[in-house]
């Protein structure tokens, strides 16, 4: 069970991660503020290291592993977030969601079972179609949103919806090359050395798209939420998918954390006043019944 605690864990962390950075929108360009994240969550880790598990854990680390390790910061955080991001400016964050949300646990499930050995059972199969369909219920918006899925031209919803797909896909194959990299290697270390690759990748990524960027006035208050937002989700959130993933495997480890919308329910209602419909009641109703079979 330590896996499934950690994973279910780490969805939490997620989501207390996500009612924060709401409060953040407008506020910072999206690869800006993942930069932030992934600066103060590798600082916190290097903070650690040096005592645990030493500095001299580093020349110890196999070539391989470190290896999917630098894969799985690059493919995951810098490739995938920044298509991502791409495929939000071409359909509404109320479409990209909820596919991202379905699509991503799904994959790598698909994956851990085709090429890192993990098993499936019927009750892992059910519960994972009940936690992604209980999850669309909850992100994906009712017939009265506000941004319906027409509003976008129906050519840039299919290259958006296209991008979405191939982010899912990328996220899926980072957290396989994830797994891979554990091995031998401590949790701390492990974040300690993707955190810091994913860094370098968003800075050139952001100095390509904007060589001249203009100064914006950001609240000390802002940064420092930004940064707890990044220790939270990077830092305690990534320790616990860590260790899901070593005693879980990374397809329940990731469908147990898709369930992070559920969790970030009662934060969301209470902090941002977002209201609860008859969707959301069935949605939660369904990851709660798929995380009794997946577990």
């Amino acid at each position: 069970m330590i896996g499934e605690i950690s994973a279910l864990g780490c969805a939490l962390c997620w989501a207390v991660s996500s009612t924060l950075t709401k409060s953040l929108a407008g506020k910072f360009e999206p690869l800006a503020l993942n930069l932030l994240r992934c600066l103060a969550a590798s600082i916190v880790f290097w903070g650690i290291i040096p005592f645990s598990p030493g500095t001299q854990a580093l020349t110890k680390i196999p070539q391989a592993a470190f290896l999917y390790l630098m894969l799985s910061a690059l493919i995951g955080i810098a490739i995938g977030d920044t298509i991502y991001l791409r495929a939000l400016k071409l359909i509404n964050v109320t479409v990209a969601f909820p596919i991202a949300q379905s699509a991503w646990p799904l994959l790598t499930l698909i994956l851990a079972v085709l090429f890192l050995g993990e098993p499936i059972t019927w009750s892992l199969g059910l519960g994972t179609a009940l936690v992604l369909v209980g999850v669309y219920l909850i992100v994906a918006p009712g017939r009265k949103a506000r941004f319906p899925f027409a509003m976008a031209p129906s050519e840039r919803k299919g290259l958006g919806i296209g991008l979405m797909l191939i982010a899912s896909a990328l996220w899926a194959i980072s957290i396989s090359c994830l797994k891979l990299g554990l091995q031998g290697v401590s949790l701390i270390l492990a974040n300690g050395l993707r955190l810091p690759a994913a860094s370098l990748a968003l800075l050139f990524l952001i100095l390509l798209q904007n060589p001249n960027p203009q100064s914006t006035k950001l609240r000390f208050r802002d940064l420092a939420l930004g940064a707890v937002t990044g220790i939270v989700a990077f830092g305690l959130g990534g320790l616990l998918f860590l260790q899901a993933i070593i005693y879980s495997g990374a397809g329940k480890a990731t469908v147990l954390t898709s369930s992070a919308p559920l969790l970030g329910l009662p934060l969301s209602v209470t902090f941002l006043q977002e209201k609860v419909t008859g969707r959301i009641i069935a949605g939660t109703v369904l990851v709660v019944l798929g995380i009794g079979f997946t577990v």
